[in-house]
């Protein structure tokens, strides 16, 4: 599975040492050896050429490069496209954008226009992406890949025989940006004549699971990675993408109306908005919110004049936000929290991630979800945590990254519609637990290296009513390379003519109103309190990793002890 991590670090030398550089070794700041680069920097055309230090290296079937003239606002750039495979399946596009070197022409940076940084961009769904165009806007080396195919299908994972064709499965989950990492900065090393002072990752959902991948298994290659609403758990949460769908064809016999179901997440705000002191249309801690759809269930008190709900579509609403569970009651995984779209995976048709994954679980390429019942959920989750979850999810420790110094931010909605945002509490728990010693509920070591911005109100990456996070990007690269640790992340939006601003806090704390100040400023707030309360953890513990049909709790894996949830509150 890592044998092209180890073709590609042997190319960072080897390529190198063939654009024609001295014979002696150099150890990198991370203790990695590598031959020095090129004495003078190279042409952008060189780079395809056998003194660009990157064709006839192992795994390379094709490269071409060539100056991009400057367009509307993009600058002009070297683009170099890099076909990279260990065997006739295995393709994958890796493309790297260089801003212009001083031999092209390139001024205004520490070696033309480059800034001396690199920065691979992630992917989304289940595509990768070769628009490098951002950060070589900006100055930096951008980097992306295809994962090994076109577009967003991930069905031809299962073969049409039921066996999995794993080179499909990791290039998509591992392999393609891990050359897209090294490739760009081998291919900037030769380039400059000169390596990256820094190397940053940037990306949001599959973006985002694939900066955790590196932080996993590629540690030490990058300074920073930006993982916003990170995939994570992929396996896990692509089943649960599909329970309310289960649970709307069993309790109601098809799709619930778009419009109670926007009424009912409507009704949940104005239940829980003012919650925490400010009726804003945004509920601050959606767990906390028990809002019960059977309150709009037509010719009750509290029901809403148009849009009311038959008593089985208020019980299916409020299973989809409870989440999956199996015949004992016990969690399998997380559900859509109150306040979120619930209609995106829930519309007229499933989402099409979801029903590709169940395909998945069962390696049956022509696998019918409609077969599937409320009970039998847990069977189907538990064939894909049992055949491919291992493959696929990310659960891997930091060890390697936080011993190397790399930092990790990720910011992740509250109300995010397409992941469920409390998977990636219930890692960022586990972590915590793991470098505190095994103490649950502290934070301080975790946030040392790695830190997690949740944002009230906000949808999956951006969107929303809650106000919209601000240069996450510029606050990894601060705490990088100024030492500077974000402690809050600036949020704002405008709606109607009114501006509203918010501090986005560390988690576990939140933003809290001071009671007499603008409540659309964020002057008005301040970070404090403590989200991870003996409730809230203890309802979110799972049943065992691959005996989710009749397993038990797995308190160590939520973070916690049986000993603590059994605790009667004080």
């Amino acid at each position: 599975m890592f044998r092209s991590f180890v073709t590609l670090s042997c190319l960072l030398g080897a390529g190198v040492l063939s654009a024609g550089a001295a014979s002696a070794t150099q150890t990198t700041e991370r203790g990695r050896a590598l031959l020095p680069p090129p004495p003078e920097p190279l042409s952008c055309g060189q780079l395809a050429g056998p003194g660009g230090g990157i064709v006839g290296g192992a795994g390379i079937k094709n490269v071409s490069a060539a100056v991009i003239p400057a367009n509307g606002g993009n600058v002009s750039y070297c683009q170099v496209d890099i076909l990279y495979g260990e065997s006739p399946e295995q393709n994958i596009n890796v493309r790297v954008g260089l801003p212009l070197n001083s031999l092209d022409g390139g001024v205004g940076g520490v070696q033309g226009a480059w800034n001396g940084r690199t920065q691979g961009i992630g992917g989304g769904g289940c595509a990768g992406s070769l628009n490098v165009l951002p950060p070589v806007n900006a100055g930096y080396v951008g980097s992306g890949n295809d994962t090994g195919h076109v577009g967003g299908n991930c069905d031809p994972a299962v073969n049409p025989d039921g066996t999995y064709n794993l080179q499909f499965i990791n290039d998509f989950i591992r392999n393609g940006m891990k050359q897209q990492v090294l490739l760009s900065k081998a291919v900037a090393n030769a380039y400059y004549a000169r390596r990256p002072s820094y190397n940053y990752w940037n990306g949001c959902s599959t973006g985002g699971r694939q900066g955790y991948v590196l932080a996993q298994e590629l540690a030490g290659e990058l300074d920073g990675i930006l993982a916003n609403a990170p995939a994570m758990y992929w396996t896990r949460f692509q089943t649960a993408q599909m329970w309310g769908q289960i649970v709307m064809k069993d309790l109601v016999g098809g799709p619930i109306e778009g419009a109670k179901l926007s009424q009912a997440t409507a009704s949940a705000v104005a239940a829980c908005d003012g919650d925490d002191g400010v009726v804003d249309g945004v509920i601050d801690e959606p767990r906390a919110c028990t809002f019960s759809a059977t309150a709009n269930i037509c010719g009750s008190p509290t029901a809403p004049e148009a849009n009311c709900l038959s008593p089985a579509e208020a019980q299916a609403i409020d299973m989809i936000w409870d989440g999956p569970r199996n015949p004992d009651g016990n969690r399998i995984w997380f559900g859509l929290d109150r306040g979120t779209v619930i209609n995106s995976l829930n519309g007229s048709t499933p989402f099409f991630l979801g029903t590709t994954q169940f395909r998945w679980n069962t390696a049956d390429p022509n696998f019918d979800w409609t077969t599937v019942t409320i009970d039998g959920y847990a069977d189907i989750a538990q064939q894909g945590s049992q055949n491919i979850a291992d493959v696929t999810d990310t659960f891997g420790n930091l060890d390697q990254f936080r011993r190397k110094g790399g930092k990790l931010l990720t910011m992740v909605g509250a109300n995010d519609n397409l992941i469920m945002p409390q998977g990636v509490l219930h890692y960022y728990r586990q972590m915590a637990r793991r470098y505190s010693g095994g103490q649950p509920g502290r934070f301080g070591a975790v946030q040392d290296f790695y830190r997690l911005f949740r944002a009230p109100g906000v949808g999956h990456c951006a969107g929303g009513p809650g106000p919209q996070p601000q240069n996450l990007f510029g606050a990894l690269v601060d705490w990088v390379e100024k030492g500077i640790a974000p402690e809050t992340i600036t949020a704002q939006i405008t709606s109607n003519g009114v501006t509203r601003t918010r501090p986005l806090c560390l988690y576990p704390q939140t933003a809290i109103y001071d009671g007499v100040g603008d409540p659309n400023s964020a002057e008005s707030f301040h970070c404090g309190g403590n989200l991870e309360t003996t409730e809230e953890v203890c309802d979110s513990v799972l049943v065992k990793y691959k005996d989710e049909v009749d397993g038990r709790l797995d308190y160590r894996a939520g973070g916690t002890t049986l000993g603590a949830c059994r605790r009667p509150a004080r």
